[in-house]
């Protein structure tokens, strides 16, 4: 996957054009220069056009405007999911095979899940609290929907922002950086229904 970033130095541009980690160093590089108030070179202004016969060279051609950087603000921009490269997409999501989900049924019958971000919780607890995974990813999530039978969300990525921005249960950072928040797990252990025992 190619990823591209423009950045114009007299407006605090650059264009660069690869690897999505490359390009998100490069950028937070030139974004810390330009923070810390370094000086980048700027391009020489165009030559003077030459003055036409017969006009006046006294005439003076107005300033050039002064460049000033722009300043672009700091909110998360929205990607696909895959930060680290790894393959594992949020977009289109696939089956992980050596997830180990022969405890997932028992686990999660304990709930009464009343939404996807709920399910997406109760599917990570299991995974880090059962199977002792410390980063799960958007794949292995997408395979215990599968397992349980549930209906997988049709804009699945947004499953995750939605869990992460609108309720904060999760802190979605990529793919395969999703953490249970401080609100998730009190959401968890306080909050989410349970089945009566039988």
């Amino acid at each position: 996957m190619t990823t591209k970033l423009r950045i114009d130095v007299s407006q605090g541009l650059i264009d660069i054009e690869g690897d999505p980690e490359l390009v998100r160093e490069i950028y937070a590089d030139f974004k810390i220069h330009l923070l810390s108030g370094v000086k980048f070179a700027q391009p020489a202004p165009p030559a003077p056009p030459a003055a036409p016969s017969g006009a006046d060279i006294n005439e003076q051609t107005p300033p050039a405007p002064k460049l000033r950087a722009k300043r672009r603000s700091t909110a998360k921009k929205k990607t696909n999911g895959d930060e680290s490269g790894s393959g594992v997409l949020a977009d289109s999501p696939k089956l992980d095979k050596n997830l180990d989900t022969s405890g997932l049924g028992s686990f999660y019958g304990q709930f009464a899940p009343k939404n996807n971000a709920e399910k997406i919780l109760i599917f990570l607890k299991f995974m880090t609290e059962s199977l002792h995974i410390e980063s799960p990813n958007t794949d292995q999530v997408y395979t215990c929907f599968r397992a349980t039978g549930n209906k997988i969300p049709k804009a699945f990525a947004q499953a995750f922002y939605d869990t992460s921005s609108k309720l904060g249960y999760i802190d979605f950072r990529s793919s395969t950086d999703l953490p249970i928040t401080i609100a998730g797990d009190n959401h968890f252990n306080h909050t989410m229904k349970r089945k009566a025992a039988e």
